[in-house]
């Protein structure tokens, strides 16, 4: 039968073939560049059926940190119907399993109304629309979460396609509004569909100089269009010494390349991170540039390629944070007016009288609400609002500053919530509406806060319970989660009937103080007291051992070997092995350790091969189980004492009762 065809994978080598099919439907498809689809290829990310006659269909995908996006899936006229379709997307949720990734992801358009039922029936569901590049058209976007996957939330899928922001030249900010031609045609494929809700192109101040250096009928329709593009904001103080360091590598005695060089600088300045070009010359030292400016000079076909590594490490880049007096501080009377004036604390599009409303409810009522700022020496980092109400941590204000680090700390802001809930013996934190900015929601949602009729609220118990009984406290939108996902969602919780591994890892005092505790945090932003932040996602480096028993998903038990004793636990997310500089190149801004401590810890070589053992959801205990008392635990399951040299598994019952122990019962206000 047709059908029983095999799905197999595409290489660099099947690419005329891939594009040809793409070509007989390009009208649903639309155009993307050779080189954008040889780049897919090259990664693995393609997957075909093959005839007699060629092939018959082929699907394009990018493995992402939470998801797989698919990008074509396309069946040769003849053979719709056949059930092809169904195949290649199974093979799809087959590399999303192996990726250990727990959602596919991908965006049609809703007037496709024969492509939207195939996905409906499939499994997907739809959960967000946007605008297409075509008038009038709009964009669905489609989930599907893939069962026994390491990840498989789809919540924590959606909160993690935070789009891209890229800067573009002058020359393709022209070309994306151009008639369609073969020189066009690499500018107009940054806005193919299929990147509509991953990529936002951006334009900096200085666009409007070079628009005003073209004719009057295209200066007046490039400001109308440029005005609808967001614009950075940048730091006018930075600016004078970055144009100095960039002119000291790229020529600048003509208008452009002056006004190259400011654009240049402007992205430096703000927080974007990617410029895009065709200009052979910038390309050419874009080595040179991003040593001066940390901005990555790309051509358009290499971010569209590379699109889920930036858009997987951008949230995640390590920041220097001035100073060393990181900490949470009560506002005092004489900053008040000062914040209220603060427009920084606001989102783009926010009134600004929600804002002042929610600080003036806190500031007035000093008994009820705590207010207070996290400060890094004279820099205002976040704000927040807190107050007690039974069982819940109620926060009026959460919001971080706008600059270059503003995601990074509004997600540690919210993080800090859940782990003061966490320590005072509250259940669950509700933020209230208004509480924080639009655009920071979604921050909220990859910690597991869900809406609420309007309220964001994350459930928090630091108990053993059944699953049933976790269900019934969770917020209605995460109710349908797997087990070992809602336990995620909700940590600290540990299931009675849960099924995850549970590991014992002991790590040295200085990684411990690293990962855990406050001295490090101005340099790290790491820490777990109530003063301070606590990174949410983070990676431990270990040479290679006990790799077979080490899987994800699983949750840690951290045992500081001092003799501290088990210190806190976490959630292990993925695990990877390889030689260390590679290791260490894709997992840098999230470990604690150096480059020269970790060949260290490979006696010099470059080949002995290490672990990276990514783990999220980490929640110090309340009170640490000592190594006394972990052995008690240990006898009283008829088990012999703890390994504490190396990781190991820890039974069920024994992982409750240390975890009983880590959180013992606080009684609620």
């Amino acid at each position: 039968m047709a059908h029983d065809l095999r799905v197999t994978a595409l290489s660099p080598a099947d690419l005329a073939e891939v594009e040809a099919l793409r070509a007989m439907d390009n009208e649903t498809l639309g155009f993307m560049a050779m080189s954008v689809m040889e780049g897919y290829l090259k990664k693995g990310g393609g997957l075909g059926i093959r005839g007699p006659d060629g092939l018959r269909g082929y699907a394009l995908y990018a493995v992402h940190r939470h998801h797989i996006r698919l990008i074509h899936l396309c069946v040769a006229r003849p053979y719709r119907g056949s059930r092809y379709a169904k195949q290649l997307v199974d093979a799809v949720v087959g590399a999303a399993k192996a990726a250990h990734v727990g959602t596919v992801k991908l965006t049609c358009r809703r007037d496709y109304a024969k492509a939207s039922a195939f996905w409906r029936r499939y499994g997907f569901v739809p959960l967000a629309e946007m605008a297409a590049k075509t008038d009038d058209a709009r964009l669905m976007i489609w989930y599907l979460g893939v069962a026994g996957a390491a990840q498989a939330d789809i919540f924590s899928s959606v909160a993690s396609a935070d789009k891209l922001k890229a800067a573009i030249d002058a020359q393709l900010f022209f070309q994306l509004h151009e008639p369609e031609s073969a020189d066009t045609a690499i500018a107009k494929g940054l806005q193919a569909d299929f990147l509509a809700d991953s990529l936002e192109l951006c334009i900096t101040m200085e666009m409007f100089n070079e628009i005003d250096r073209a004719g009057l009928n295209q200066r007046e329709r490039s400001r109308g269009i440029a005005h609808a593009f967001p614009q950075l904001s940048h730091d006018a103080e930075q600016m004078p010494a970055m144009v100095e360091g960039l002119k000291t590598i790229l020529p600048s005695d003509r208008a452009r390349e002056e006004s190259d060089i400011r654009q240049l600088a402007m992205t430096a300045t703000s927080d974007v991170t990617v410029f895009l070009t065709r200009d052979e010359g910038l390309l050419g030292k874009a080595a040179q540039i991003k040593d001066v400016t940390s901005v990555d000079v790309l051509h358009p076909d290499e971010l569209i390629v590379r699109l889920d590594q930036y858009a997987d490490s951008d949230a995640y880049q390590p920041v220097a944070v001035s100073g060393s007096n990181l900490a949470w501080r009560r506002v005092g009377d004489d900053e008040v007016a000062g914040l209220r004036s603060r427009d920084d604390l606001l989102g783009p599009h926010e009134r600004k009288r929600h804002f002042v409303s929610q600080l003036d409810k806190a500031l007035t009522h000093p008994k009820t609400w705590r207010t207070e700022a996290l400060w890094s020496e004279e820099t205002l980092l976040a704000l927040r609002s807190l107050r007690r109400d039974g069982s819940r941590l109620v926060t009026g204000l959460c919001r971080a500053s706008r600059g270059r680090s503003q995601e990074l700390f509004t997600e540690y802001a919210a993080a800090s919530l859940i782990h003061e809930a966490v320590g005072n013996g509250c259940r669950a934190v509700a933020v209230e509406p208004h509480g924080t900015t639009p655009e920071a929601r979604e921050r909220f949602t990859r910690l597991g806060f869900v809406d609420a009729g309007g309220e964001l609220v994350r459930t928090c118990p630091a108990t053993i319970m059944s699953a049933a009984d976790l269900r019934k406290m969770a917020p209605g939108e995460i109710l349908s989660a797997s087990p070992l996902e809602l336990e995620r969602l909700c940590s600290p919780v540990a299931l009675q009937d849960g099924d995850a591994d549970c590991l014992l890892v002991p790590i040295k005092p200085g990684y411990a103080q690293a990962l855990f505790n406050t001295a490090r945090a101005a340099e790290d932003l790491l820490g777990a007291d109530e003063k301070v932040l606590l990174r949410w996602e983070n990676v431990y480096f270990r040479k290679k051992g006990h790799h077979h028993m080490i899987k994800p998903p699983a949750r840690i038990l951290w045992y500081e070997s001092s003799g501290q004793g088990v210190m806190a636990i976490s959630h292990l997310d993925h695990v990877e092995i390889g030689q260390p500089k590679e290791v260490f190149r894709k997992n840098r801004s999230l470990g604690t350790l150096g480059w020269q401590e970790i060949y260290t810890m490979c006696g010099g070589s470059q080949v002995q091969e290490v672990m990276a053992l990514r783990f999220s959801h980490s929640h110090l205990f309340r009170s640490p189980v000592g190594l006394a008392s972990l052995r008690q635990v240990y006898s009283r399951h008829g088990l012999k004492g703890p390994v504490l040299q190396s990781p190991s598994r820890v039974p069920r019952p024994a992982f409750l009762d240390i975890f009983r122990l880590g959180f013992p019962k606080q009684a609620s206000a």
